[in-house]
């Protein structure tokens, strides 16, 4: 691949810390790759000396991937080869898997134990440890405090679950902070109470200005339009001196001048309708007026609330250390333990040494994501030159994972010996028309007198290539209809509109699809989740192939609770509601009249199953049930099978789902516990967060639907929007406000609990929070129409395109429109050929869907020779096939195995009895004085200690395939010298001579022989270093 100039430049400079401002297409992927591919390769900087964290697994894994294909190209030398053995366990991940591996090495050091550094919490696990957590702390409360609180939320109709909602906010924020700045963020929160707050009191005056800016907008558009405009410039005067205002004490005298000195805003004027205009400006002036109370009494009213906060506070604290110890007593951790438990560690001076020493280089992508505790963990421990930054500030879209695009802006604004800003301002995925759309539309919308200037002359994207341009171009599309003539109940006229907008982009998919164009080559993009069952339902009405991920529906799919009804009714007879579905369902085909007739005489409290067990209906039933011992796989299929419910009686789409039920059944420990298998079921469809089967594969022809965040990196030819012209209002109904720079804010309560109002920190907190959300979802937005290649469709329903001809500003921003009224007030209006309007008349019907036809067919018989492909472990290949005696006691002498390999592999070499205690302490273990002494004979040997100089890795994996067995697992140690290979077993066995390890580990040792023997050319040696005899064995 050939590099531009920008580009070569990013991936050659080293020996500074670079931010590279990459906008989209940019190829900043291929960027990423290139500049650690050349570290590898060119400089020579081994990979277990790099750190490369991405923002998600599947970057990773392609970033591993593209490194692995440069490898295989390069000679196999003893390096290259040394590299691709070394890529498997490098560190090229997520933060949170980075975060993971320091805390799964360094775990004794927390100190949590080794199984809750293993285990990360599932969503149920958190969800029940936090409100248990909830509990307690609300227990452990002062009870007075406690009880005002909760006066307090009743007051705005807040229930208990809306007070947990509030402090997991809280928390959400306390966990993108360091455990230091946490606390001062708090601290201050509370100290604020105390006085008028100068930072907050700047956001409660920009809330005035805003309404006060809109006012003079409405007022600028009257003006042209009106022969006599005296009394309305006036009005402006008097305005423009309240936006001068510095003080809020100077607004409101300047604002009451205002009300005192001019008339109000006429509904008509010279015979002319202004009441659009009069309703807009009265808006805005009594949202100014409602809200101007002196100084002295918005000073009292947050005093006033100050034991609230602290009470507020006090409880987050609680539920904080309660959740830990919930967590603790489960052995899990969370993404938060993750990070925070790996900052913990990067402040030991030891662990912070050992990272220094240990990456050479460090890189970072999606850099614009990333809160203040991750960018705190990446300054724990690297160099002051040795981190490459990569993102763009304009996608910056997880607001709610509280990244912070301030921390990139603030890198770009460096530069000096130690500090490089860089841009990629190239773009090569789109046609030049997409391309000077977005150019155009983001310099319009971004740049404005409520958000400032977030579209800059670096933010400009140039086109990448001739091809880019000499291709066909198309403009961006407003496919859309008007509602505003249609007689009826307006109402049922725009909700009838609004469902047609899914047939519209259907409509002009099937037209594109028959000139020719593969349905991969489209996407649709939605804001969220929400419109995707609709999408789903009438892509199938008119025959669309579709991939639609949407994060649920799993468990409410018909043969999905067939199946699980079935399990119920035969784990428990008793069960009536699961016993009916399962004979109502194509498995017996009972009927309801048949099961209503039993149930006449049924006495009260008893079972439908005592009232039905003797009808002829429950044959089948019950030559199901005698098949309930059978392990759950089996079970399964067996009742996939019975009466032929699997290929008779469910569409594409539920087989695929039970063959994923089928998987899930297969991965259960305990394929004999019917009971425990069921209850997880019953556990995950409460939660109802299992997306169903896909139907289709990467690469079918099928159309792409996914919501804008799920759409960050991808890229396809012709993409449509599915757009929205309303946007809700997010923060009108809370009475707590939570920002990370400003803190907190109560809306205000009378003593008496009666009187509710804004605060003067609710109004600031609030005029931050909307112009916060209003630029973040611009910059979704801008995810969105930088995706598509060649076509951009963006697809609506309005009332009247007429009501977007004023221009875009302050007042129509403050409006909140969304996507759909940005487009139309900065083009509806204008004769620039960048946008097309696409008007439709009248509303499309919509073919009915019809159900697959379930016809039973045969699926075709494999008739060659077959044969088994297993997989098993090193140490599986050395177990005779016979009986164990079962124990349900803990095998003492495995843990003591497995803790003498960990202490070796994480204690430091020397080894000290100190640590070593210290770390099987952790492990819940207690060594007795002969384990330490066998420990420790490891530092006297001579052997040993040479290998410990050499470059080395303890737990090194490996998989190889052996007589149609995956085999796999770790070498405990493995040495990588100039001259040869040196592959060590530890044994922690009781054994009196050498000759009886030999014996029992000479295969195992062969094994991983075998599998390192693919990777190099150089001799392999092999030893077993028996800790019960202190020495090291060599295997011939």
């Amino acid at each position: 691949m050939d590099f531009s100039i920008p580009q070569k430049k990013a991936i050659d400079i080293r020996n500074t810390n670079v931010v590279v401002s990459a906008s989209a297409g940019s190829g900043k992927t291929a960027v990423l790759v290139e500049r650690l591919c050349q570290l590898v390769l060119k400089d020579h900087i081994s990979i277990d000396s790099i750190l490369a964290m991405t923002f998600t697994k599947d970057a990773a894994a392609e970033m591993k991937a593209r490194l692995l294909s440069k490898l295989k190209e390069q000679p196999k030398t003893k390096y290259i080869l040394q590299q691709m053995a070394l890529l498997e366990t490098a560190s090229i991940s997520t933060i949170d898997s980075f975060c993971l591996s320091i805390v799964q090495n360094y775990y004794y050091k927390i100190p949590i134990s080794y199984t809750m550094s293993k285990q990360t919490a599932s969503s149920a696990q958190t969800r029940i440890s936090f409100e248990n957590a909830y509990k307690h702390a609300i227990q452990d409360l002062d009870l007075n405090s406690y009880t005002k609180l909760k006066m307090y939320f009743h007051s705005f109709g807040k229930t208990e679950e809306d007070i947990q909602k509030y402090i997991e906010d809280i928390l959400a924020i306390i966990n993108s902070k360091s455990e230091e700045d946490a606390k001062a963020w708090m601290e201050n929160i509370q100290e604020s109470y105390t006085y008028l707050n100068p930072k907050i009191m700047e956001y409660a005056l920009k809330y005035f200005h805003n309404h006060c800016l809109a006012m003079t907008e409405i007022l600028d558009e009257v003006i042209n339009q009106i022969a006599k405009p005296e009394d309305y410039e006036i009005k402006k005067e008097y305005l423009s001196k309240c936006l001068d205002a510095t003080s809020y004490s100077d607004f409101k005298s300047q604002f009451e001048l205002y009300l005192k000195n001019t008339i109000g805003f006429k509904k008509t004027i010279d015979k002319v309708d202004y009441s659009k205009y009069q309703t807009s400006f009265k808006e805005h002036e009594t949202r100014i007026v409602e809200n101007l109370f002196d100084e002295a009494f918005y000073l009292k009213d947050i005093q006033s609330h100050k034991n609230l906060v602290d009470t507020l506070f006090d409880l987050t604290n609680k539920v904080k250390l309660y959740f830990q110890l919930e967590k603790k007593k489960m052995e899990v951790i969370d993404f938060n333990d993750m990070e925070h438990f790996a900052y913990q560690l990067l402040q030991d001076p030891m662990i912070k040494e050992e990272m220094y020493n240990k990456y050479q280089m460090i890189l970072v992508d999606e850099f614009q994501d990333t809160n203040e505790l991750q960018e705190k963990i990446i300054a724990s421990f690297c160099h002051e030159n040795n981190v490459f930054r990569v993102g763009d500030i304009k996608q910056s879209i997880y607001g709610f994972r509280q990244a912070n695009p301030k921390i990139m802006q603030a890198w770009m604004g460096k530069e000096d010996d130690n500090n490089t800003p860089l841009l990629l301002q190239e773009n090569y995925r789109s046609n030049a028309s997409v391309i000077q759309f977005n150019n155009d539309f983001y310099s319009k919308i971004m740049n404005n007198e409520l958000l400032g200037e977030q579209f800059e002359e670096i933010d400009i994207a140039n086109v990448g290539t001739k091809g880019q341009m000499e291709s066909p171009q198309y403009p961006v599309r407003f496919l859309y209809t008007e509602y505003k003539d249609e007689e009826g109940n307006k109402a049922t006229i725009k909700k009838n509109h609004n469902e047609n907008r899914f047939d519209l982009i259907a409509q002009d998919i099937i037209e594109k699809h028959n000139a020719g164009m593969p349905y991969k080559s489209m996407c649709v993009l939605t804001r969220n989740h929400a419109p995707q069952e609709k999408l789903k339902a009438v892509f199938e009405a008119y025959n669309i192939p579709a991939m639609i991920t949407i994060d649920h529906g799993f468990f409410t799919n018909p043969a999905i609770q067939i199946v699980i009804s079935t399990l119920k009714a035969l784990e428990d007879l008793t069960d009536d509601i699961s016993l009916c579905a399962s004979l109502m369902s194509p498995l017996f085909n009972v009927s309801f009249s048949q099961i209503a007739n039993c149930c006449i005489e049924k006495e009260k409290g008893t079972s439908l199953y005592m009232s039905i067990k003797n009808e002829d209906f429950m044959k089948p039933f019950f030559e199901l049930y005698a098949n309930k011992n059978k392990t759950i796989t089996q079970l399964l299929q067996y009742i996939y099978a019975y009466n032929n419910f699997y290929y008779a009686a469910t569409t594409i789409q539920d087989k695929n789902n039970l063959d994923y039920l089928l998987e899930l059944a297969g991965q259960f420990e305990n394929q004999n516990d019917i009971h425990s298998f069921v209850l997880q079921l019953s556990k995950d469809a409460m939660q109802d967060q299992t997306q169903e089967a896909s139907l289709y594969g990467k690469e079918d022809d099928v159309v792409q639907v996914k919501t804008m965040h799920q759409s960050k990196g991808l890229q396809f030819p012709v993409v449509y929007i599915l757009s929205q012209h309303e946007q809700r209002d997010k923060h009108g109904s809370s009475c707590i406000l939570l920002d990370s720079t400003l803190g907190l804010s109560l809306k205000g309560l009378s003593l008496d609990y009666k009187l509710k109002y804004n605060s003067i920190y609710h109004l600031a907190l609030q005029t931050k929070k909307e112009l916060d959300d209003l630029a973040e979802e611009m910059r979704v937005f801008y995810v969105a129409t930088t995706r598509p290649q060649k076509e951009l469709v963006i697809v609506d329903t309005i009332e009247s395109i007429e009501d977007f001809y004023s221009p875009l500003n302050a007042y129509t921003l403050l409006e909140d429109e969304s996507y759909t009224g940005w487009l139309l007030h900065t083009y509806a209006n204008t004769s620039a050929s960048l946008v097309v309007f696409d008007k439709k008349s009248g509303l499309y019907k919509r073919p009915l869907k019809v159900r697959q036809n379930n016809t039973p067919y045969t699926l075709p018989t494999y008739s060659k020779a077959s044969k088994a492909f297993s997989s098993q472990t090193a140490s599986g290949a050395k177990i005779k096939l016979d009986w164990k005696e079962v124990s349900l006691s803990k095998n003492m002498g495995t843990i003591r195995g497995t803790l003498f390999h960990e202490i070796v592999a994480q204690c430091s070499y020397p080894y000290q009895e100190k640590e070593i205690l210290s770390y099987a302490n952790s492990y819940g273990y207690t060594l007795k004085d002969h384990d330490i002494k066998q420990i420790l004979a490891l530092n006297s040997d001579a052997l040993y200690a040479s290998w410990m100089k050499e470059k080395h890795i303890f737990e090194q994996s490996y998989i190889i395939e052996e007589k149609n067995q995956v085999v796999h697992g770790f070498m405990d140690l493995v040495i990588y010298k100039e001259d040869e290979m040196i592959i060590v077993d530890f044994k922690s066995d009781a054994v009196d001579n050498e000759q009886k390890l030999i014996d029992l580990y000479t295969i195992q040792l062969q094994t991983y022989k075998k599998a390192m023997k693919k990777l190099t050319n150089l001799p392999i040696n092999t030893y077993i270093y028996s800790f019960s005899l202190s020495k090291c064995i060599y295997l011939e």
